[in-house]
């Protein structure tokens, strides 16, 4: 029986397929092209912004570390023990304090003198006999800073140490404590800190550092690197010209150098009643790395007189880097 239906005499249905043409094909790939820009773009910005926000950060954080690192340090100064007076320290003849070879006895043992500053127009090597790491800057100034630790201590072998009452005190190192004393008596390490701007890091040769002589175990000065980016410390002293009120209170009557006659003994115009109750820094910061982009044209001018306005260009203070400036007064606890 044939198929009713000859399939070969039905009309053949095609249906079209067309491909892109080149007109819609470069109009994609211009959307594409603009929507990979605008990507770029963004990402580019965002990372700009990411790296500004993190300089920023840096900055505050390691200038936080600085003052989280002096201030209590500063606030202890003239701290004796269980008295707060420098008159009632006796310190026994025969100490020999060094850093790295040099005789340092003077500038560690002065401890008539709770705080002390090397101001930059007497310069650091005339005023500390210990060698600095790399050079030291010759624009900063030096401060120093002598207590006894903050909490009692078992006597030590070759540490000095200071064994304190109410009314009397001694420096010693020999393990023994001192005689003489009753049994509320304590004994405290002595601290001896000078710190000091230098023009390398351990790191880099050409990105300045705090850094600091810190009086170790065996009774030595050693040299060690705080931070990095740190350009310049500058110091001041809050003075209270009259002494104590009649309420044994003090006021800052005038901020000086610490290079000024009336806080230094023997100088004239030297003041025996003046006392230091304040101390005023001023601490210049840089990022670590230079910035493309970047150029600082601020003008950093800083309390003490004798040094000029800082404007960032040269060697010293280079303009591509990004910085942040920091004072702050703090106040002496035992000198109250």
């Amino acid at each position: 029986m044939m198929n009713r239906f000859n399939t070969r005499s039905l009309p053949i249905l095609r249906r079209h397929e067309y491909g892109l043409t080149l007109i819609e094909l470069m109009v994609a790939m211009m959307i594409g092209l603009f929507l990979a820009l605008g990507s770029v773009t963004v990402f580019t910005q965002s990372r700009a912004s990411y790296r500004t926000s993190d300089a920023q950060a840096r900055l505050q954080e390691n200038l936080r570390f600085v003052m989280d690192t002096m201030e209590p340090d500063i606030r202890l100064a003239r701290f004796w023990g269980l008295h707060n007076e420098p008159a009632l320290v006796n310190v026994p003849g025969g100490f020999v304090v060094n850093c790295a070879g040099n005789n340092a006895t003077p500038l560690a043992l002065t401890l008539t003198q709770e705080v002390a500053a090397v101001d930059e127009s007497i310069g650091y090597v005339a005023g500390v006999p210990c060698p600095a790491a790399n050079v030291a800057r010759p624009d900063s100034d030096v401060l120093i800073v002598r207590h006894v630790s903050q909490q009692p201590v078992p006597p030590t072998p070759g540490r000095l140490q200071i064994r304190s009452d109410l009314g009397a005190s001694d420096l010693f190192n020999n393990g023994i404590n001192p005689l003489g004393y009753g049994p509320l008596a304590q004994t405290h390490d002595l601290v001896v800190n000078v710190y000091y701007v230098d023009n390398g890091s351990n790191l880099d040769p050409t990105l300045p550092s705090l850094r600091r002589w810190t009086l170790d175990g065996a009774g030595n000065l050693v040299d060690e690197e705080m931070i990095a980016g740190v350009e310049n410390l500058q110091v001041q002293f809050g003075v209270d010209e009259n002494g104590p009120d009649i309420n044994n209170l003090f006021s800052i009557t005038r901020y000086v150098d610490g290079n000024h006659p009336i806080i230094t003994p023997g100088a004239p115009g030297f003041l025996p009643n003046a006392e230091i109750v304040a101390v005023r820094l001023w601490v210049l910061m840089r990022t670590e790395q230079t910035e493309l982009g970047v150029t600082d044209l601020a003008v950093y001018t800083s309390p003490d007189a004798d040094l000029g306005p800082i404007n960032p260009g040269g060697v010293a203070y280079p303009q591509n880097v990004r910085r942040q400036l920091i004072t702050k007064t703090i106040h002496l606890r035992n000198n109250r």
